[in-house]
């Protein structure tokens, strides 16, 4: 009876059955296996070079300037794929909040592009693969303030300086392919010969 019910509406019971595998399909293409295939990001810092990059000499060697740099790495088994890095908060000693959210930090090896400002603060981390974005950097021709690296084709309608004090800076790591991490360091106004001192407090996900 079931078998002569299916041989009587195959024209019907065909394109379903060919419906629900392509569903399963995608589904299986699309959410299961990116579950297992993902990639995964490991944040560090260090007070060393490569961490640290400097003095680079400016304007003929009449400026100096010193990098304070974190690293991105993925660790995972899936490109990280349109990652940027941008300013999540940053607040004083005295919990006060300034206005930097949203501020693009420069990834420290990233070609300027004059064609797409889309591009400029995204780029892909392959598997096992790192990259440097440049957090804060010092001058010598104003050791009073800190410095953000900021695009040049990027207007971001936000100053790119703090006045040198203890802050607790948290970036934001996001891309297409994974959730969010937010990476908090926290800045001594005590400055170093070998520029500001930087604490890497903890790395956590959205």
């Amino acid at each position: 009876m079931v078998f002569e019910s299916i041989i009587n509406n195959w024209t019907i019971l065909v394109p379903i059955i060919f419906s629900v595998m392509a569903i399963l399909f995608t589904a299986f293409k699309d959410f299961i296996l990116p579950w297992f295939f993902k990639p995964k990001l490991n944040i560090t810092y260090s007070q060393e070079p490569p961490y640290k990059k400097g003095p680079v000499v400016k304007n003929s060697g009449s400026l100096f300037e010193v990098y304070e740099r974190f690293k991105v790495e993925n660790i995972g088994k899936e490109i990280a794929k349109n990652a940027r890095c941008q300013v999540y908060q940053i607040k004083d000693s005295n919990n006060k909040s300034f206005d930097f959210q949203g501020y693009h930090l420069k990834w420290a090896s990233r070609p300027e592009s004059t064609q797409d400002f889309s591009k400029v603060e995204r780029l892909n981390i392959a598997v096992g693969e790192s990259e440097f974005v440049d957090l804060v950097y010092m001058r010598t021709d104003n050791t009073t303030n800190i410095y953000f690296n900021k695009y040049p084709s990027i207007p971001s309608g936000m100053d790119d300086s703090l006045p040198i004090g203890d802050y607790t800076i948290t970036a934001i790591v996001s891309g297409d392919n994974f959730r969010p991490y937010l990476v908090s360091f926290k800045i001594n106004k005590k400055l170093e010969f070998s520029g500001v001192k930087i604490v890497l407090e903890g790395v956590t996900r959205r």
